[in-house]
């Protein structure tokens, strides 16, 4: 929590400073909407107190679509499942075993301008995590929780623009700094690095309470119309 709190910090900070979150909207008129594409190569961790796994990355696509609902508000969906490959890890035995897991988010969001930078959000997340374990067999844990974030962006060029975003929640957490590139009218090029943990994910094959964390490198697309 500790960590959490600083990071908001941290991040409300070059917010208002007005690096912020990415270029894929920040037009809130009645009917604006930007569609985002990402294709993204996610790490797994399922750290608890039995357990300590680094799954190998996998590529797998995240989707969001932001529409402005006029009056400096906004409405934002995304999606994201972040699936590790197959993993082999040591038995504690001298052999190994297989390991796969995914953490899938789900947000629903209502974004508020607070300048021409700046965006405040609230909004309901859903997580499910998978743990599917050669020796224990599959199992899978989810949640809902009412988020908190702050998103922005700053121009660093004609057609370049730099964002960041911090959500959180209680045991959830989440954060994404990068660069967009206008490529084609209404088209733009995003480049970002994503990290997103959800803490004490219930499990019943044996591993308790795990704490999952997804990061990686992100190359999509944003279409605006």
């Amino acid at each position: 929590m500790k960590k959490t709190v600083i990071l908001t910090m941290t991040a409300a900070t070059m917010l208002t400073t007005s690096v912020g979150f990415a270029a894929p909207l920040n037009d809130y008129s009645a009917g604006k909407t930007s569609i985002d594409m990402t294709w993204r190569q996610s790490s797994l961790d399922a750290n608890s107190q039995s357990t300590n796994d680094a799954l190998s990355k996998k590529g797998n696509m995240e989707f969001g679509i932001t529409t402005g609902l006029g009056g400096n508000f906004a409405f934002q969906y995304t999606n994201a499942n972040n699936k590790s490959k197959d993993t082999s890890l040591p038995d504690g035995a001298g052999g190994t075993y297989r390991e796969n897991g995914s953490l899938k988010t789900q947000e629903f969001n209502v974004l508020y301008k607070l300048d021409k930078n700046v965006s405040a959000y609230v909004g309901m997340v859903n997580l499910k995590g998978n743990i599917n374990d050669e020796g224990s067999g599959p199992s899978s844990s989810s949640k809902k929780k009412v988020q908190f974030g702050l998103m922005g962006s700053t121009k660093l060029g004609d057609k370049t623009t730099a964002y960041a975003q911090v959500g959180f929640a209680s045991s959830f957490n989440t954060w994404k700094v990068g660069i967009s590139q206008e490529v084609a009218s209404n088209l733009e090029l995003n480049i970002d690095y994503r990290r997103t943990q959800a803490k004490k994910m219930s499990f019943d094959n044996g591993l308790g309470d795990v704490d999952m964390t997804a990061k990686g490198i992100g190359v999509g697309l944003s279409y605006k119309f």
